[in-house]
């Protein structure tokens, strides 16, 4: 029987911890994200490898999420990201992400940043949350609202009309018992 080298306790727990988050992590419906405090990408989960085609070595980096994004969604995403960057503040935005297929599909990002004992922002944790088919639905409700309030106004231009066009009928026929 070959032995078996003896790992310290803490490493154990440590290695054990690290599989049950990626575990976690790759389970989720979310694509997960890691930065280290100036927003350099360093952890992404296997959803984001499968939705996106990039692996991780393609994904790490400082600013290469913004090449994924829809380009109407560039500018705004890195002005919100270096806002919560600059002040810790909590990071939300909606924006379309690229697919391994290249079609765009919404998603909620969110991000919170863990600090250290010192106040310091030690890491950034994000996700982003498939929102396309709510988006879709938002989009449609939103297009029908503007149907009914054209129909309403043309709806109120006509009874408008038929009331003047009214008015004018009955002041002829008062006219006419008039004489």
């Amino acid at each position: 029987m070959v032995p078996t080298p003896s790992v310290p306790q803490d490493e154990r727990l440590r290695k054990q911890a690290e599989e049950q988050l990626t575990f976690l992590a790759d389970f989720i419906p979310q694509l997960v994200w890691f930065t280290d405090p100036s927003g350099f990408h360093t952890y992404f989960n296997q959803r984001w490898t499968d939705y996106t085609g990039y692996t991780l070595a393609d994904s790490v980096g400082p600013d290469m999420w913004n090449n994924l994004l829809h380009p109407d969604d560039r500018e705004r995403a890195r002005q919100v990201w270096g806002h919560s960057l600059a002040t810790g503040d909590f990071y939300e935005i909606e924006y379309r992400f690229k697919s391994r297929q290249g079609d765009y599909r919404w998603f909620l990002g969110q991000a919170r940043p863990q600090y250290d004992e010192q106040g310091q922002i030690k890491q950034w944790y994000g996700t982003c949350t498939d929102i396309h088919d709510q988006k879709l639905i938002e989009f449609a409700l939103r297009e029908r609202e503007q149907d009914l309030e054209r129909a309403y106004s043309d709806l109120e231009v006509k009874v408008t009309f038929r009331n003047l066009e009214l008015e004018r009928e009955v002041q002829e026929l008062r006219k006419a018992l008039s004489k």
